[in-house]
């Protein structure tokens, strides 16, 4: 887990629940497959009763093959909301990568 953000409320203003995902497997595979190539974000909708968006963080191997890279489940999905964990995760890859 790379960024888990309890819901609440900051100076009256809703926080969403957020919660990111990336086992060590994955970590491995975006420093492999997510570096110098592509890598795309798909995202499901009321698939739940809480109504949580899951989205999923895909990079392709050397066969064009999806390979989940991480995984975050959010309450909902805004821009400002998507950066707030995408920023930690890149800080994490970038903590991996050799110098």
């Amino acid at each position: 887990m790379f960024f888990p953000q309890d819901v609440g409320e900051i100076n009256e203003t809703p926080v969403p629940f957020t919660i990111g995902i990336q086992t060590p497997t994955q970590c491995e595979s975006m420093l492999s497959y997510g570096r110098n190539g592509a890598i795309s974000m798909d995202a499901t909708f009321g698939t739940n009763d809480m109504k949580f968006h899951l989205i999923t963080l895909m990079g392709f191997d050397d066969h064009r093959m999806g390979v989940p890279l991480a995984w975050i489940i959010i309450s909902r999905q805004t821009i400002e909301d998507l950066m707030e964990w995408l920023k930690p995760l890149k800080d994490k890859m970038l903590s991996h990568m050799p110098h």
